[in-house]
């Protein structure tokens, strides 16, 4: 099944937010929950406060009341008094029904209920002396009734210090449902923020990666990498620019072909009439055609000195090509690396002497497999450069060692260094690096780059060891020779 995908960058930014955002609003309705619960009961238990304290002291100055009223009806006997004692019988009723809904202590409830059933007992007669039905004298009934009023006394006083019981109860159970309340927020506080930084690292990663890909796309083709495919996944319009870029990887791939074909071609067709110009140019300087005089021979001299750097030029960019459309190497050998080295050495002999300058050379003897001409070039082009740039008094070395599976091969010289940021950029094509102590000798900005692909060819790397620094200094990497690995490992176990 095909997961769903959004159908632009901004519809998963928007949705980014949202995710985000869910925790914290899930976390924001919690806590309000929470507080709304816990002031729930802090008002419940506000409200218990007030109406108990106010009706139970009601209570007992009805109570009291009403015992007055009944007594003062005892002696005197007026009906006023016992309708004001009914009345106050009633009010003492209702507030004993509101005290009810109190949440008491099961004694003092039992308290309140014997009470209003001894209240019921007493209000049949106080309602029998109101309308003359007594069964007995109104006196023994009134002294029975007022004679009640002791055991109503004490159930209030007990019903007050139930209620304070129940007050410190609920104030208790106040304090541990807001504790319980207070470590439930702060657990869930930490998991959603957990959760929020988990959701944004994810979306931070969803957001990012399209854009990564981009940039790794981009710097491919910076690079000169046209053969591997641009392959973005994201929001559908990412996906898109993803394509487009693969178009324009594909339409460079097809000028980069065009171009070397065409540089192959030019590089070719230049190379007889230029071997012609040579051939001529050295036999007017020999005098073969007629003795010339002295300015005559300077300009021939320049003509041939120029005629051989451009046919090296030329030939730099035939193998450039020829290295980069290759592939890998095809006439291949056993090379002692030791030998190749001190013959590409004795080889700048001339150029080193002229310019006083020294070389220092240890080498190792170790043995490569692979194409000895390449190889040569390769050594050729380092020991070029490091010639080349190095001033006068000089030193241009190489060291070479081996382990049971590679071949390290440095080569190093005392010139100005290459400067800092442009480590990858002087191996490519043409590209030449802008120091302030210029070479002796204008190069083409191929020597570099032609190294590189025929390492590359050989399974080998090159990489400039010490940007910034004066002096280059090229660290190389070879694949030993398999019987030349083999006889080392013989060696160890012996």
């Amino acid at each position: 099944m095909k997961l769903l995908r959004p159908r632009t960058f901004l519809n998963l930014v928007v949705l980014g937010f949202v995710t985000v955002s869910l925790p914290l609003g899930v976390g924001l309705w919690t806590t309000l929950t929470s507080i709304d619960r816990v002031t729930g009961m802090g008002l419940a238990v506000v409200d218990h406060a007030v109406s108990g304290t106010r009706d139970s002291e009601i209570l007992s100055e009805s109570l009291r009341s009403e015992e007055r009223t009944l007594r003062l009806y005892s002696i005197t006997g007026e009906k006023n008094y016992l309708d004001k004692a009914i009345d106050y019988h009633r009010k003492t009723d209702t507030l004993l029904y509101d005290l009810l809904g109190l949440p008491l202590d099961l004694p003092v409830r039992k308290d309140l209920e014997e009470m209003r059933r001894t209240r019921n007992i007493q209000r049949t007669t106080l309602i029998s002396l109101q309308n003359d039905t007594v069964s007995s004298s109104s006196e023994e009934a009134v002294s029975g009734a007022i004679a009640s009023f002791g055991e109503q006394h004490e159930q209030a006083l007990r019903l007050r210090s139930g209620f304070k019981e129940m007050m410190q109860r609920e104030i208790t159970g106040l304090h541990k449902t807001t504790e319980e309340a207070q470590q439930a927020l702060v657990s869930q506080t930490i998991a959603f923020i957990l959760a929020t930084i988990v959701l944004i690292g994810v979306m931070a990663f969803l957001l990012s990666w399209p854009i990564r890909q981009l940039n790794r796309s981009v710097e491919r083709l910076g690079n000169g990498d046209f053969t591997t495919p641009v392959l973005v996944k994201g929001p559908l319009d990412i996906e898109s620019v993803g394509k487009k870029l693969d178009w324009l990887r594909k339409r460079l791939d097809a000028l980069e072909k065009e171009k070397r074909k065409f540089l192959a071609h030019i590089s070719h067709e230049l190379k007889t009439p230029l071997a012609s110009i040579r051939e001529g140019a050295s036999l007017l300087n020999e005098g073969v055609v007629g003795e010339l005089n002295e300015r005559q021979q300077d300009v021939t001299t320049i003509l041939v000195n120029n005629t051989v750097l451009l046919q090296e030029l030329i030939e730099n960019i035939i193998n450039f090509n020829m290295a980069q459309i290759g592939g890998k190497v095809r006439a291949t050998d056993d090379v002692d690396l030791k030998e190749l080295i001190e013959k590409v050495a004795d080889a700048q002999a001339a150029r080193i002497i002229g310019r006083n300058i020294s070389l220092d050379i240890k080498l190792e003897r170790v043995t490569v497999h692979g194409d000895r001409k390449e190889l040569e070039t390769i050594f050729e082009n380092l020991f070029s450069n490091g010639v080349k740039f190095c001033p006068s008094d000089g030193v241009v070395g190489c060291r070479l060692s081996s382990d049971s599976t590679k071949v390290a091969c440095i080569v190093y010289d005392s010139g100005p260094g290459i400067p800092l940021g442009e480590q990858e950029a002087i191996f490519r094509p043409f590209y030449q690096v802008e120091t302030r102590a210029h070479s002796v000798v204008k190069g083409s900005g191929l020597g570099l780059a032609i190294v590189r692909e025929y390492l590359s060819r050989h399974d080998g790397t090159i990489r400039l060891l010490n940007a910034g620094e004066p002096g280059a200094r090229f660290g190389i990497t070879l694949p030993l020779s398999r019987s030349r690995g083999k006889e080392k490992v013989e060696k160890h176990d012996v």
